[in-house]
């Protein structure tokens, strides 16, 4: 069995400083005010009937233009919320993280199936015993200010997180801490783990920093540094210019990045406070892009305007009923079962999310390389069968079942901040109420919620995951040893589980933990430790005089940055 040990990702304080982005109350609507950028799950919408706004769905580009040409010029993308600092390392939320995005690199980035891929990193390669992992650097990747990306920086970076004192996210220096880094050559760094972890690559998309400008600078200081206004950094864009009081800033493109070459030369990003002036700003023709964007722009396309094209990305995550399997409702797995069979997922998604998201059938998104579907079914009738079966039955003629004198009434809570998910959870009570089952939601606040689910206080929640990494692993979701204090909230135990998701972290061939993973999936669909509802997707809107653009998955919505370097203007 794997150790929980100070430092690795399944330690019980890496769950509570992580809570927000392992398990957090996902947004399924855009709510601006909402301060849960960190969540990273952000279902969109389509736009009304009738609407001049057009949508693309998952994975299509947008139609070529004839008697068109693609020119570059300058790219307009407008931001609703807030950036405080440019250094990638101690961002917080999806602005920043964005516009880190075309600033830096790291080692590797990650594509929607959560497979990572070189940026800064020509290759790499692991030891037999998946201890080691040698990482070969880019020869030809220069910073913004010309000299050469070396080992060395790696290690300065790496130095810098592990720092007990580093003011940046407390998880992402615990899992640093763990590692050991060794510089080999110029080109050439090496990691070693105290033990062997599959999913590490993923976690080499961590930022990399200029040794040669930040020497000297003690982690403690970043959030003061001049480094934080006036980067040096990798990615195919540099700043020129940058207020972060009035929320613009002007970036150029960068000559020593071919990896491809951006075709806009120059970029100008535009933060706003509040949607309505977002709105009217890309309304009015001002702005190339936008986002997020707010939930009555998609029931409303007037508010976006004419030439507004939405895209629609699947991201690596799900939101689902969780069920906390010590209540007394939920021991019997009949009873689970039941409940699964009773909602429609598809007029869920439908009548609730406007079509803007995927039927959940599993733990694991379908973008994933690991993912297996798996048979779902809605079926009231055999979900009465199986409440029979659990001994519960409307002895009284009430319209709700009961049993031994208990009536299966129970609460959903949901947090208070998001209206559509809301909306989701009274459609299941509603759709619930058909078997018999009093289901009474209870909206309350995020903070509350987030208590109530760690301290177990609770029968059920609507509630959302979304990987930080986009790997497959399940383990803080769902092994035994997290059943008491760490993210598993519903106090779900198998050995048979614990097992697979053991060896499945543990492995180093793809092939084999795909495997772990299925059979993972299959067990989780007969256990039912919670009902998955759907995978979210997330909602950007570009002009389309904009191209080169597609709605490929994401592993988190400010991924799809990455695609810029590739859009161009169409001149008609």
């Amino acid at each position: 069995m794997l150790r929980t040990r100070p430092g690795h990702p399944t330690a019980r304080r890496w769950w509570t400083r992580r809570w927000p982005v392992w398990l957090v109350t996902s947004l399924i609507l855009i709510v601006v005010s909402a301060g849960l950028a960190i969540s990273r799950l952000q279902p969109t919408g389509g736009a009304s009937s009738g609407s001049p706004v057009s949508s693309l769905a998952e994975g299509t580009k947008e139609p070529t233009v004839s008697s068109a040409t693609a020119i570059g010029g300058t790219f307009r993308q407008g931001l609703i919320g807030q950036i405080e600092t440019l250094n990638p390392l101690i961002v917080r939320t999806t602005a920043e993280r964005a516009v880190s995005i075309l600033l830096f690199e790291g080692l590797v980035w990650v594509d929607g199936s959560g497979i990572p891929q070189p940026a800064l990193a020509a290759r790499w390669e692991t030891n037999e015993d998946g201890l080691e992992y040698t990482v070969h650097l880019r020869k030809d990747a220069l910073w913004h200010d010309g000299q050469p990306i070396t080992a060395r920086d790696v290690l300065f970076t790496v130095r810098l997180v592990q720092a007990p004192d580093f003011p940046g996210d407390p998880t992402l220096a615990d899992f640093w801490r763990s590692v050991q880094v060794t510089v080999i050559d110029e080109w050439t760094v090496r990691f070693r783990l105290v033990e062997p972890y599959a999913p590490f690559p993923t976690y080499l998309t961590l930022p990399i920093v200029p040794e040669h400008v930040l020497e000297g600078t003690l982690s403690s200081d970043l959030p003061r540094s001049s480094f934080s206004v006036h980067p040096v950094g990798s990615g195919p864009y540099q700043v020129e210019r940058a207020d972060l009081r009035t929320g613009a800033i002007e970036l150029v493109r960068f000559a020593g990045y071919q990896r491809p070459q951006p075709i806009f030369e120059r970029m100008t990003i535009r933060l706003f406070g509040s949607a309505e002036e977002a709105l009217s700003a890309f309304r009015e023709g001002e702005l190339d892009a936008l986002e997020p964007i707010p939930w009555k722009a998609l029931q409303d396309g007037q508010l976006l305007g004419k030439h507004a094209r939405i895209y629609t990305p699947s991201l690596a995550g799900f939101t689902a009923i969780f069920l906390n399997g010590q209540a007394q409702f939920f021991t019997d797995v009949r009873v689970r079962q039941a409940l699964s069979l009773a909602i429609d997922r598809a007029r869920l998604i439908r009548d609730v999310l406007g079509g803007q998201a995927e039927l959940g059938n599993g733990p694991i998104p379908p973008a994933s390389w690991a993912y297996q579907e798996q048979d779902y079914r809605y079926d009231p009738t055999a979900a009465v069968r199986l409440l029979r079966d659990a001994g519960w039955e409307d002895r009284d003629g009430d319209g709700i079942v009961d049993k031994e004198g208990l009536s299966f009434r129970f609460t959903l809570l949901v947090n208070v901040d998001d209206p559509q998910r809301i909306a989701v959870a009274e459609a299941v009570a509603q759709q619930l109420s058909e078997i018999g089952l009093g289901v009474t939601v209870q909206p309350i606040p995020a903070a509350s919620l987030e208590r109530l689910l760690l301290d177990r206080q609770f029968t059920a929640a609507v509630f959302g995951w979304m990987s930080k990494s986009g790997d497959p692993d399940m383990f803080e979701l769902w092994h035994s040893t997290q059943a008491d204090g760490g993210a598993n909230i519903t106090g779900f135990r198998s050995r048979t589980v614990d097992i697979l998701l053991e060896q499945a972290r543990r492995s180093l061939n793809r092939s084999e933990r795909r495997s772990l993973y299925v059979e993972f999936q299959r067990l989780f669909a007969e256990y039912v430790p919670a009902i998955v509802l759907y995978y979210p997707r997330y909602c950007f809107v570009v002009s389309d005089h904009i191209g080169g653009i597609d709605a490929s998955p994401l592993v988190a919505p400010e991924d799809h940055f990455r695609q810029i370097p590739r859009w161009y203007r169409v001149q008609r």
